[in-house]
């Protein structure tokens, strides 16, 4: 194997580039594995179909400059360049060259642009000492980066990890040895004839970023393409927890009622007569602490709605030291059965439709392994039908949800792998599906191999395949408004169970229901779970049907039990004040604020008013703001925000949020910008 591949070993080649994957490989420290980034590559030689895996190893300094941000960008848009293009290759060396000179506008493309931005940034601060701290200060060198300005690996192609992965596919399809390296003047690589199959059996765990070409389609449902939701760019700079804590005081807000949150999760609002109430993430007081503890014992809850003659599923709680005795009594209720954790959540550790004494066996040892695995769990006879999760306020079904297990279908052409990426993309673009993404977890490796699939598996086209077996939305599942198609009598025995629970004035209820326009009369519904502290958001933001707007219902009916009256329209524009308390000075606080803003599109002014203080003034869109008041509780990394009090104020005229030092003198503030930047 030699570094370098002789001019002589190959002949003038026709060659298309039919398919194109390139993925990020994770580093892990602690096991001395590092980064790199890998290029497989499907082509056509004169002809003939051949594959190759290309790698290249990265060092830590090099995963963000070499294989991230703009980096990756210009690697996706060269992969979707190259793919399906035939080149006609005199050798390996003048392939290397064709695919550099696709690179090279690509750079200088993103070059202006990027040259464009950083002088309309500059020109909007406006201040000439921020420049010339940034540009001239040790001697040209962006001390941001710690790198000199003329070698980022953006202004380099052939210094891309990405496209330099590409590059050694292409010299190692052309070269025609199995496998080989390559060095050249940025980087070493090498290629193998490694089958996808045993790349993803290694690596699948510690896959990153990933591109395929040409991509697949969108998913859609009967013809139909998952939803659009236009606050979604508001929510998507929120952390995980966003939708649940953010929704009901935006709610609050648009009304007019001003709120005081703390970084725990909890808010008040109030109205101007001092009518108060309070709120925990998506939780209101309108139910209870006891009707959640009830509604989280699942034996409990099945207890209580036998009272009231709603239907449930056979069942017994067993502790982890049963297992025999779990495994006798589903041979004597028959299978197929459901095994699930007496008082879980999400999804995690239930399997569903169970089969037989072998397949439960298999079933509680994996979930022995989930993360409540040393609880109690319940062994129940499974219901046919699909499960709806059915939103019940003040006694009333406004919503309701049907959820499917996560799945892809096939398209004859890209790997179960290339699937589950795009449709995570998809998923990215809901506010409420973004961090329940399709993960690769034992139970989802466990479904693939019952159907003698893997991730390098090629579905043919249309085929559905199934990534698990309960139909939990946080485990990557599909979620279908359907409110409209439920029968009567099935929202009245959702209401009744609801009812049987006191205290529960907002419930999110599991129904396996096999028709939803049919009675319950025929057919074997049931009731197999209450949740208390439902996620709005699952039913705000379903994937496909029409939205319910859960979060005004749900505030709108407590404000109705604690007397607070709200006006007949909610604002679209909001104009507010903030009072920021806590460690919030001295820590990068109001910078941080300010490029969240602007990400918002929010205007504004940020100022500090005390040595534990920030004041700021607001105005733009509601959902904009809103998400800026709840970002406000956050911070940087060394802030520790302690409250933030929200006001209305009279609307007014701004063009961009800007940081008020009106009280520093211009050489204070050129030593805090040198000092930041140093540090």
């Amino acid at each position: 194997m030699s570094d370098t591949i002789p001019r002589d070993t190959v002949t003038a080649t026709a060659v298309r580039f039919d398919v194109i994957r390139v993925m990020r490989v994770k580093g892990v420290p602690d096991e001395e594995l590092a980064p790199m980034v890998v290029a497989h590559v499907e082509a056509s030689v004169d002809g003939t179909p051949t594959a190759v895996l290309a790698n290249v190893d990265l060092g830590d300094d090099d995963d963000r400059y070499r294989a991230g941000g703009n980096a990756w960008k210009l690697t996706e848009e060269l992969v979707d360049l190259v793919q399906g293009t035939e080149f006609s290759f005199v050798d390996a060396e003048s392939a290397d060259g064709e695919l550099m000179k696709l690179v090279e506008p690509l750079v200088e493309e993103q070059r202006r642009t990027k040259d464009e931005a950083t002088t309309r940034k500059t020109r909007r601060r406006g201040k000439e000492i921020e420049r010339a701290a940034r540009h001239v200060l040790q001697g040209g060198v962006n001390v941001l980066k710690g790198r000199p300005f003329d070698t980022e690996p953006d202004r380099r192609g052939d210094r891309i990890a990405g496209i330099a992965a590409l590059r050694i596919a292409a010299q190692g399809i052309l070269s025609g040895n199995p496998s080989g390296t390559l060095t050249a003047a940025s980087f070493t690589g090498s290629w193998a004839d490694t089958s996808l199959e045993e790349f993803y059996e290694t690596y699948l765990e510690r896959l990153g970023a990933y591109v395929v070409a040409p991509t697949p389609a969108p998913p859609e449902h009967a013809g139909e393409p998952a939803n659009e939701f236009p606050d979604a760019a508001a929510i998507e700079p929120l952390p995980k927890d966003g939708t649940k804590g953010h929704l009901l005081e935006r709610e609050a807000l648009r009304y007019g009622l001003v709120s005081t949150r703390f970084p725990n999760g909890t808010f008040v609002v109030s109205d101007h007569e001092g009518r108060r109430v309070n709120f925990k993430w998506g939780r209101s007081p309108i139910a209870s602490g006891v009707s959640l503890s009830i509604c989280s014992y699942k034996e409990a809850t099945r207890r209580l709605l036998e009272r009231v003659d709603v239907p449930v599923p056979a069942g017994r709680v067993f502790s982890v030291h049963d297992v025999d005795k779990a495994l006798d009594f589903a041979d004597r209720i028959g299978y197929p059965v459901v095994a699930k954790p007496v008082a879980g959540l999400r999804g995690i550790g239930v399997v569903a439709d169970i089969r037989s004494r072998e397949s439960l066996v298999d079933a509680l040892e994996l979930y022995r392994k989930s993360e409540l695995g040393d609880d109690d769990f319940v062994i129940e006879r499974h219901v046919p039908g699909e499960d709806y999760r059915i939103v019940v306020i003040d006694g009333e079904v406004v919503a309701s949800v049907v959820r499917a297990p996560a799945s892809v279908v096939g398209d004859g052409l890209h790997t179960i792998a290339d699937l589950i990426e795009y449709k995570n993309r998809a998923r990215k673009l809901n506010p409420h599906l973004s961090s329940r993404l399709i993960t690769y977890s034992d139970a989802l490796l466990y479904q693939l191999a019952q159907a003698d699939l893997s991730p390098a598996s090629i579905p043919e086209s249309g085929v559905l395949v199934p990534l698990a077996n309960s139909a939990n939305l946080s485990q990557g599942g599909d979620s279908f408004e359907v409110v409209d198609q439920l029968h009567p009598s099935i929202k009245e025995v959702a209401s009744r169970a609801v009812e049987a629970v006191p205290g529960l004035g907002f419930c999110g209820l599991d129904m396996l229901i096999e028709d939803p326009a049919k009675p319950m009369s025929e057919q074997q519904a049931t009731v197999i779970e209450l949740n208390a502290h439902a996620a709005i958001g699952s039913a705000q933001y379903p994937m496909w049907g029409t939205p319910t707007e859960v979060a005004r219902l749900f505030f709108e009916a407590t404000a109705r039990d604690y007397g607070i009256p709200l006006p007949p329209e909610r604002a679209d524009e909001l104009s507010l004040g903030l009072e920021i308390k806590g460690r919030v000075t001295g820590v990068g606080y109001r910078r941080w604020l300010r490029s969240r803003a602007r990400r918002l599109g929010v205007r504004g002014v940020v100022k500090n008013t005390g040595r534990k203080s920030v004041s700021v003034q607001v105005t733009g869109d509601a959902d904009a703001v809103s998400a800026l008041v709840y970002l406000a509780c956050k911070g940087p990394k060394r802030s520790i925000p302690s409250s933030v009090t929200t006001t209305h104020i009279d609307p007014f005229e701004a063009d961009d949020f800007v940081d008020d030092r009106t009280n520093e003198s211009p050489l204070t503030r050129a030593k805090g910008i040198v000092q930041r930047l140093r540090s």
